[in-house]
């Protein structure tokens, strides 16, 4: 994996690319699988590597192009006002939006999530509705966590963390510390990240068992993220023509697939009903 400190700026065109003279959208693209995919195997088959196909194509009148960057360098690109700059799979924040439009939902995917082996014995401890505690299972005296930190953790995950003697580890994955080797080795028991970044380190496996992932309990287990663009002049004519055609992704055939593909089992079932509600909603948007 390219290292989240690396900075480049590779401008490509995306396809159906319009006609020279139209407006130039850049769309900013981080090393962030398997959102966006830059390199091995999976090579630009991320989510919003496919979404982000898909939109250039139902926007014919703009030209589009792609910008490689670090993910640090990401809030200094929305300050700029000389070209149209846009991201697919942004999550809302009042802070943000002080400095970009947002579009309609682009997309839906879990929260953090515990990921463990489903043969361990972190699973007897995962509820009926999918849900696990970890306040609780931190305290356990035989099995050992991790998590990346510098992260932002909603509030439930805060206090594990700060729980005195918990058996969470910060630990910093990378492609040499694989976080799925992590628990098929069975050094450490469960991992606190989200479900479809766990599926990607599995994948680039040769293991065969499975690893689940539960919804932290007292958390949201889902998130909606949205495509946003920084406040250039055209930006918001731009997020209106995106608004027109979002709907038409979200009724796709496989649609669903191609968000929960890299999803487990569990994620998928948590994240069903919130699909389901997100995709009649958008629907409703396309009636006259």
């Amino acid at each position: 994996m390219l290292s989240s400190a690396f900075y480049l700026v590779a401008t490509s065109i995306l396809p159906a690319a319009a006609a020279a003279g139209n407006p130039t959208v850049v769309w900013l693209q981080t090393d962030w699988a398997p959102h966006q995919i830059l390199e091995g195997p999976h090579l630009g088959k991320g989510t919003f590597d496919l979404l982000l196909k898909r939109l250039a194509a139902l926007l014919p009148q703009y030209q589009h192009q792609s910008r490689l960057i670090s993910l640090g360098r990401i809030e200094p690109h929305f300050q700029r006002s000389d070209e149209i700059i846009c991201i697919a799979g942004s999550l809302y924040t009042e802070e943000r939006a002080s400095t970009r439009y947002y579009s309609l939902p682009v997309a839906i995917g879990p929260g953090f999530a515990v990921n463990y082996v489903s043969t361990s014995m972190v699973a007897d401890y995962v509820e009926s509705d999918l849900t696990l505690d970890i306040n609780k299972l931190v305290q356990h005296p035989e099995l050992i966590g991790a998590y990346q930190p510098n992260r932002y953790y909603p509030e439930v995950m805060l206090q594990a963390i700060g729980q005195q003697g918990s058996n969470l580890l910060a630990t910093e994955f990378t492609s040499e510390l694989n976080a799925a080797a992590l628990l098929h080795s069975r050094r450490i028991d469960y991992v606190i990240e989200y479900p479809e970044r766990m599926q990607f380190y599995q994948r680039n496996l040769a293991y065969t068992s499975d690893i689940a992932s539960a919804a932290l309990l007292g958390a949201s287990p889902y998130s909606v993220s949205y495509i946003t663009c920084n406040k250039h002049p055209l930006s918001q004519q731009l997020i209106t023509e995106i608004n027109q055609v979002l709907p038409v992704l979200w009724q796709a055939d496989d649609f669903q697939e191609l968000l929960f593909y890299w999803l487990d089992q569990n994620a998928r079932q948590i994240l069903l009903p919130k699909f389901l509600q997100l995709k009649q909603q958008m629907a409703e948007k396309n009636r006259p």
